[in-house]
């Protein structure tokens, strides 16, 4: 156990650290200020808009608009270096006004000091399949329009699903080489687990081809609001089905370095989702590599009926799946399906046995992950021409 003199002296240095952070922090938000007042043109970064029974909740952030410059495979691990420094200085204007609508009446609402913005649109308001979103206060910055993700009619199930170590290659477990993986990678490098595309899009679409499932995916990670730039443009890229992203905001506070728990953070998000969504099945999807089997197991004991499957990748050595068994043991006589899995054909054959998807669907998912990969050069030269126009664009 720590001894009080080096808790007491991470406690001076974390108050310094704070009250340093306030005078950079006033600095900034004073920079922020004028910057917006000389007419620099803002974007509004939009992090999820989806469709809930009662509302589209649409959660974004307004920054000064920025173009950036598109990956290349062969580009310098320096450039993408450069380019994430870039992406994770968010150049952010606090209390902006926001107005967002979808055919019908807008709701306006200030962001809060961070450039952060929260809207509802009440259902009976939404005409459309897009949001429209203005910054009625500043003439040089362009509306934009985002697409409005949610459940079809048929939708059967809402997939929950990690991110790090369970749809990218992050290496999360060991500190130094998923920092390479994350500064030094961009949108083109970064590795997807084969089979995880068409995995993900066989539970979108649901096993019933005539039927409109499109069941609702949210994507919960504890990388930084700053990084979701990157991460969008790597779902776009590799055609990862499109859903909420709930991120974090790494800062200082009195009771932490940086960010907040992961647990706290993961749980809060697969909550909002489930009221959302109240009466759903869910499937859980993680990795073994930090707590994502605890929170899970934690929530579906927590709502008994609910959490139809937990999925868990196995990226992890056979001495910590056993000590991570004494938490699945906790699930028996739950209703909850658990099951580690090694690739997503693995993960495909249990989701047909559960009649998430199809024996086809099944079969597709099985050949990707068996064939040979292709090359990253393969994968950018022969994207066929205009694919993705029809999904939403980054903001600039």
């Amino acid at each position: 156990m720590d001894s009080p003199t080096p808790r007491k002296r991470r406690r001076w240095i974390l108050k310094a650290a704070i009250q340093a952070e306030k005078v950079y922090d006033a600095f900034h938000r004073f920079l922020a200020r004028i910057t917006g007042r000389l007419g620099k043109p803002m974007a509004a970064e939009i992090y999820y808009a989806i469709r809930h029974p009662e509302a589209v909740s649409v959660k974004g952030r307004v920054l000064l608009a920025r173009k950036w410059r598109h990956p290349h495979v062969n580009d310098h691990p320096l450039v993408n270096f450069f380019q994430v420094l870039l992406r994770w200085a968010t150049p952010e204007r606090p209390y902006s006004l926001v107005r967002v609508s979808a055919g019908g009446a807008p709701v306006e609402k200030r962001a809060d000091r961070e450039g952060y913005f929260e809207i509802d649109l009440p259902d009976a308001e939404v005409h459309t399949t897009e949001v429209f979103i203005e910054l009625p206060e500043s003439d040089n910055s362009i509306p934009s329009h985002w697409e409005i993700t949610g459940p079809g009619s048929g939708a059967h199930c809402l997939i929950i699903s990690d991110i790090d170590d369970t749809v990218l290659v992050t290496h999360v477990a060991k500190i130094l080489r998923m920092l390479a993986t994350t500064f030094f990678g961009n949108a083109l490098t970064r590795q997807l687990f084969p089979g995880t595309v068409a995995l993900y899009e066989a539970l979108r679409r649901g096993p019933d081809p005539e039927a409109d499932h499109n069941n609702a995916i949210a994507y919960v990670t504890s990388s930084p609001f700053n990084l979701h730039g990157l991460l969008y443009l790597i779902f776009k890229e590799n055609e990862l089905p499109p859903g909420a992203f709930f991120m974090t905001d790494w800062g200082l506070d009195e009771d932490r370095w940086l960010t907040r728990s992961h647990r706290d953070h993961k749980l809060e998000s697969i909550l909002q989702v489930l009221r959302w969504y109240p009466d759903t099945p869910v499937i859980l999807i993680g990795d073994s590599g930090q707590y994502d089997t605890s929170i899970y197991v934690e929530t579906a004991l927590a709502h008994p009926g609910v959490i139809s499957q937990i999925l868990i990748r196995d990226v992890s050595d056979g001495n910590r799946i056993d000590l991570l068994q004494a938490e699945v043991d906790k699930l028996e006589n739950s209703g909850t399906r658990f099951s580690f899995f090694k690739d997503s054909a693995e993960a495909a054959a249990t989701l047909e046995a559960g009649g998430w998807i199809s024996p086809a669907q099944r079969a597709e998912v099985d050949r990707i992950v068996h064939e040979p990969p292709p090359s990253l050069i393969d994968l950018v030269t022969h994207r066929p021409a205009g694919e993705n126009s029809n999904r939403p664009k980054p903001t600039p």
